[in-house]
């Protein structure tokens, strides 16, 4: 089969099913039913597509569940593998169709037209779960928070002020990072600025969850805080010398808007550093973002060389930030909130992609984050260009 009749074979209603089947929220604790039958979905399909699957499972400290990272291999070769990653879960009450159904949807198209192509070898697709949280973490915050009188059982903040002056406390935070603190002593100086609005129990809270952030680094927070199973999957990876050729890890791959401003970008980052394809204006959110670090060259060079097909089209902002993972996590935190953190700190070649979530989607992390809000041309472009890159990166001759 030629690449064009491979491309032709993505089909833009399978990409809906998937979507529509795995939309709703997929929590470890407020849902874990669900989560587990996003798992199963995912198996099922890849059993269906005749790929090997395997179930990596692990447990995480403190917290009285097993997860699972979902395993489906095209491989007819002894070499590095190309992996093509997305995770599974949801944050609370989200029914998570951009994130991240988008992108497992693409996952599971790209594998059934790869395996269905029979040309491609040694291509790994993983989804992984727990990427929005560490349950147990999030537990223990809310039994202190329910023992202080601050929310209920159903995790509403009991009061306005409270509501109001958690929200003030974690943005403050997040400003801190640009300065380069740890997450604990950003938390203690956000505290510090608001502490004289604080109740008592508020104040408890805070130094709460200031306590639990102890010694997680900017460095060290994938698979403490965020990314547990990429950051299993990697470790792993790294103790069986498993070789990997690189990651294409999506994250909120679906929605795209033509309204003016629609577009923002982390703070110091200019977005005329990006290079770009079809985008008129980049304050337009009308592109998928295309980021790498200082090993991923290869893999972005393959990438966006596939976007500019005929059959694919893709309009795409490319970043390959010249900088290993240490010194992005001090100056750019917000280019590493996904599964690809942990393959950059390993050192392995990965590229993120995204429609840059809550830079540009109104409704990231909401209860609004449905299947109707979705761009699914767009999504399919995305899918496209994925099997065209595993086709180039390991077609066998």
């Amino acid at each position: 089969m030629s690449v064009d009749e491979i491309l032709n074979l993505v089909d833009v209603e399978r990409i809906y099913r998937h979507v529509f089947k795995l939309e709703g929220a997929r929590h470890p604790i407020a849902t874990p039913e669900k989560l587990n039958e996003a798992a199963d979905y995912i198996h099922s399909q890849f059993e269906e597509y005749g790929l090997a699957v395997n179930d990596q499972e692990f447990k995480v400290e403190g917290f009285d569940a097993t997860f699972r990272n979902v395993e489906g291999l095209i491989s007819e070769g002894d070499g590095p593998e190309l992996l093509i990653v997305g995770h599974y879960d949801t944050v609370a009450d989200c029914p998570g169709a951009d994130d991240n159904a988008s992108a497992v949807a693409i996952m599971l198209e790209a594998a059934r037209v790869l395996s269905q192509a029979k040309i491609v070898h040694d291509v790994r697709f993983v989804s992984f779960t727990l990427e929005e949280m560490n349950p147990a973490n999030v537990l223990r915050l809310r039994m202190t928070a329910q023992d202080l009188g601050l929310m209920d059982a159903r995790n509403r903040y009991t009061s306005v002020h409270a509501q109001k002056l958690m929200k003030q406390l974690l943005e403050l935070q997040r400003k801190s990072y640009s300065d380069g603190k740890n997450p604990s002593e950003a938390l203690a100086e956000a505290r510090s600025q608001l502490e004289s609005q604080m109740s008592e129990s508020e104040a408890k809270y805070a130094r709460e969850m200031e306590e639990m952030l102890k010694g997680i680094t900017l460095v060290s927070w994938p698979g403490k805080s965020f990314d547990m199973g990429s950051a299993f999957w990697v470790d792993e990876a790294v103790r069986a010398k498993r070789q990997v050729l690189g990651v294409i890890c999506y994250d909120t791959v679906g929605y795209t808007s033509e309204k003016q401003h629609s577009q923002t970008f982390p703070k110091g980052i200019d977005p005329n550093v990006f290079q770009t394809y079809n985008v008129k204006d980049a304050t337009v959110g009308n592109f998928l973002a295309v980021i790498g670090d200082v090993n991923s060259g290869k893999l972005i060079q393959s990438f966006c060389g596939q976007c500019k097909l005929d059959l694919v089209g893709l309009p795409f902002a490319c970043l390959q930030v010249p900088l290993q993972y240490e010194a992005i996590a001090q100056v750019m935190f917000d280019l590493l909130r996904s599964d690809h953190a942990p393959f950059w700190r390993a050192g392995i070649p990965a590229i993120f992609l995204t429609d840059t979530g809550d830079f540009r989607y109104p409704y990231y992390h909401t209860q609004a984050d449905t299947i109707d809000k979705l761009d699914f041309d767009f999504i399919t472009k995305v899918c496209k260009a994925t099997v065209a890159t595993a086709i180039h990166l390991t077609h066998k001759a």
